[in-house]
């Protein structure tokens, strides 16, 4: 066996290991970035985490004993703990500390598994030392997951940002169409069809969805829902009968950065 051929051999292993994190992080992004099937992503995504972060512990322990690895999986938990914990009030002046927060968990259960993948990789044992593969490519996923699913959530939320933008914006042109149709039958009217406004000017591009109409008697309401998938329809209204946005102004919604996803978890229940 040639030389070039051995030098193959030996690095095919690794190879394999970052091309499947490849294709599971371009699965993961392609459903994490897709309102459709985002919360499916999103479920996937945790159950895995959950899996690697208590087996962290069973290979800390057992396999691969005295190692930094059981260290950092504990701060991981307790990093999380806190998270559950934190008033989302409390972060949301200070944006590096909040980001840098909320990565903590994360960062310190991947760290644990580069623990238990470099002292497995030096242990004297033949058996622990060829597990070394499997608990790197545990951390190599992790790695590529992490980063993937949480680019995916920045441009999911800026499609959103852009999104409350464009809506914002029909809706007070709706508005403006809509009390001129008032001032010409000192009624508003009793659909938008009814004013002849064009569908299209209701027509959100980003869902598809249109905004909805609702008259009451010498008022109206104008209303839409918010896009992102947290669980719970949020709907920003401007009622008239409220001189204004009911609610919160969709502008006000605008964010910069996606929130952990167990951020204050605690605190809401």
């Amino acid at each position: 066996m040639g030389e070039n051929t051995k030098y193959f051999l030996r690095h095919l292993p690794a190879c394999a290991i970052f091309t499947l994190a490849a294709a599971v992080a371009a699965a993961l992004f392609t459903t994490a970035s897709d309102y459709t099937t985002y919360s499916a992503a999103v479920k996937v995504y945790s159950v895995g985490w959950f899996a690697a972060c208590v087996l962290s512990f069973y290979c800390g322990l057992l396999v691969v004993p005295r190692s930094l690895g059981i260290i950092f999986s504990f701060a991981g938990v307790v990093a999380f703990a806190i998270l559950c914990a934190l008033d989302t009030s409390v972060l949301s002046n200070h944006a590096l500390l909040s980001q840098a927060i909320q990565a903590l968990p994360a960062l310190f259960f991947m760290a644990a598994w580069a623990a238990v993948a470099i002292s497995a990789c030096r242990s004297e044992n033949k058996k622990i030392r060829l597990s070394s593969w499997l608990w790197l490519t545990i951390f190599v996923l992790l790695l590529a997951s992490w980063a993937s699913f949480h680019f995916a959530q920045r441009q999911l939320l800026s499609e959103r940002n852009k999104y409350l933008v464009e809506a914002r914006e029909k809706t007070l042109a709706l508005i403006d169409d809509l009390d001129a149709y008032k001032e010409a039958n000192e009624t508003y009217p009793e659909s938008l069809e009814a004013a002849g406004i064009d569908p299209e000017k209701t027509k959100l591009s980003l869902t598809g969805k249109q905004i909805k109409y609702y008259p009451h008697e010498t008022d109206f309401a104008l209303t839409f829902a918010d896009p992102m998938p947290c669980g719970q329809t949020v709907l920003y209204s401007y009622d008239t009968a409220q001189s204004g946005w009911f609610g919160i102004d969709p502008k006000d919604a605008i964010i910069d950065a996606p929130c952990h996803m167990f951020l204050g978890y605690l605190k809401q229940r």
